[in-house]
């Protein structure tokens, strides 16, 4: 199968020493020098940083590169701390290891490169950090194979592996915030393409109805079986600013699993057409919530939705192909190869945990009521990002 679509430039500086790094691992003195960073606070960004225009002039250029350059090389050291100091076991799953060496990797690309000292050093930084984008799109697939693999092997892990988890989320989307928006900001250099997920570090008015919309359009026309409508009311036309790609993120989870287990109630009744999904969406002075409904059943020991991953009890029971589901836009590890990737299934557990910590990064929420032989409220806050302000886009970085 093709592997994802790289930068299409001719070879450079930082994209050669990007490559030829993979693999090499950390020596003694790299090992001292990642280890004096874990005692650096985490910069500070501002909401303005990600809003405003970028300055286009070529000290502009070079500011923004240089503090992208050592505010994500002190990122990537902190998460090497919190991998360093993971049970051994875990450190021996294939997945956690192959995320562990790209870890090494981009940060052996940011040690070699240096300190960018000129707007051709910006360039090539940037192509250097476009390579680290291409080369970390499938951390959340090989992450949850190793969780469901070493959890099955021994459920002790379990608590330990969680709080690494949900550390690594928080950071990842901190330090992916800061990458994405220097390469959507920063001037494209001559031929070259922006990795997939820069989109991410932008924020745009954003429209939660027309989202809903979609969603629910292209998750009934990729599924079999009872019909699903989906009703949405309420201020259907308003608009956020937001970070798209989050929102729809956020939404999507919500909305699928509430189409799914509606459509399971729905067969098991033997009828055609599933009780509506109701979306509401309303517009205040706190930001937009957004609320969706279903009759599917309710769930069960509510509790345990959160938690990242399966329960370790009914993983020791369960087939691989019983915990899984088709999702076409993400990929798995090759089981021999665990940093080649495939297109097949996406383990289960990860999405709610990671939609409620996404809406909470931003200063929102996402809370369930539910009521079990009926149904459950999905209750979604998301605020409005406004240009005034700071946000800590690494807040657990040093935990």
């Amino acid at each position: 199968p093709p592997c994802p679509a790289r930068v299409h430039v001719t070879l450079t500086v930082a994209t050669m020493a990007a490559r030829s790094v993979a693999g090499r691992g950390l020596n003694l003195s790299g090992l001292r020098r990642v280890r004096a960073l874990w005692r650096e606070d985490v910069q500070r960004i501002s909401l303005a940083e990600l809003w405003s225009d970028s300055d286009h002039t070529e000290e502009g250029q070079l500011q923004r590169a240089q503090a992208t350059h050592r505010a994500v090389k002190v990122r990537i050291a902190q998460r090497l701390q919190d991998f360093l100091f993971l049970p051994y076991k875990a450190m021996a799953d294939p997945c956690v290891r192959a995320i562990y060496e790209k870890y090494v990797d981009a940060y052996n690309m940011h040690e070699d490169f240096g300190h960018p000292k000129n707007l051709a050093d910006s360039q090539e930084y940037w192509l250097g950090l476009a390579h680290v984008f291409e080369q970390n799109q499938n951390v959340t697939t090989l992450l949850g194979k190793g969780r469901r693999r070493l959890v099955r092997l021994d459920p002790g892990l379990a608590p330990k592996l969680d709080g690494f988890i949900g550390r690594f989320f928080v950071s990842r989307m901190g330090t992916h915030l800061l990458g994405a928006n220097f390469l959507h900001q920063a001037a494209l250099p001559p031929g070259a393409k922006k990795p997939a997920g820069v989109a991410m570090g932008v924020l745009q008015h954003t429209s939660p109805a027309t989202f809903v919309q979609d969603l629910a359009s292209s998750l009934s026309s990729t599924r079999t079986g009872p019909e699903v409508p989906v009703e949405i009311e309420g201020d259907v036309d308003t608009t956020i600013v937001y970070i798209p790609g989050h929102l729809r993120g956020i939404l999507r989870e919500v909305l699928q699993n509430s189409i799914r287990h509606s459509a399971k109630i729905a067969e098991a009744s033997g009828v055609s057409v599933a009780a509506p999904v109701r979306v509401k969406i309303n517009h205040g002075q706190f930001g937009v919530f957004v609320t969706i409904s279903d009759r599917a059943g309710g769930i069960e020991h509510l509790e345990n939705v959160w938690n990242w991953g399966e329960d370790p009890g009914l993983l020791q029971q369960a087939s691989d192909e019983e915990a899984t589901y088709e999702d076409d836009d993400d990929v798995e590890p090759d089981h021999e190869d665990p940093s080649r990737i495939r297109p097949m299934r996406l383990p289960l557990g990860f999405g709610l945990p990671l939609a409620r910590l996404t809406a909470r990064y931003f200063g929102g929420d996402l809370r369930l009521q539910t009521l079990v032989g009926h149904g459950t409220n999905a209750y979604i806050h998301i605020p409005e990002l406004q240009q005034e302000g700071n946000f800590d886009v690494d807040s657990t970085s040093g935990s």
